[in-house]
């Protein structure tokens, strides 16, 4: 494989792993935009609006996405390893994507769960209520985390489209003097 055709490999995976952070990003929104309010809104009647067979597949959307994103992450830092300024941008953004994941499995998702299993015709609980207002206020600190995942994953695309325009060569002389 050429070098330049290397670089080109490495930079449209790092758009594919930039394309599955959009979509996360945006899956996340619309959750706490619109999904978060109607589970929410008088548990456990509510959460018809996740449970299975009633609800929302959340997985059906989840799982892929994450999938795509860890599989663009390993092949976006192997191939770019060597371009220390994108290697750090993607390794920040990394550590970002790693905290959003490790507090979804440990909290948000096992919450999720259980919150899926409440018979919806159980009574109201002081303590269900609790826990929905706990899930809603903390599940709002994850976009951030998410938004700097996917903010460094542009800046490493930046970098890498303005290093592959150096291993091109100097720009073509009508195009330069088209510029001035």
């Amino acid at each position: 494989m050429t070098r330049q055709l290397l670089a080109s490999f490495a930079t449209w995976v790092v758009v594919l792993l930039g394309f599955s952070m959009a979509a996360a990003l945006g899956g996340g929104l619309y959750e706490q935009i619109v999904l978060v309010p109607l589970w929410s809104a008088s548990p456990p009647s509510s959460f018809v609006t996740i449970q299975p067979g009633t609800g929302v597949p959340l997985q059906n959307f989840w799982v892929p996405v994450h999938v795509v994103i860890t599989v663009s992450f390993i092949l976006s830092l192997i191939l770019n390893w060597r371009r220390s300024e994108a290697r750090r941008l993607l390794l920040v953004s990394l550590c970002s994507y790693v905290v959003m994941r490790a507090w979804s499995f440990w909290y948000f998702i096992p919450e999720m769960l259980a919150f899926q299993r409440v018979p919806l015709d159980s009574p109201q609980s002081v303590e269900l209520a609790r826990r929905v207002d706990s899930w809603t206020f903390w599940t709002s600190f994850r976009e951030p985390l998410d938004l700097l995942s996917f903010g460094c994953c542009l800046l490493a695309l930046y970098w890498l489209g303005t290093s592959e325009r150096r291993i091109d060569g100097p720009a073509r002389p009508e195009l330069t003097s088209a510029r001035s």
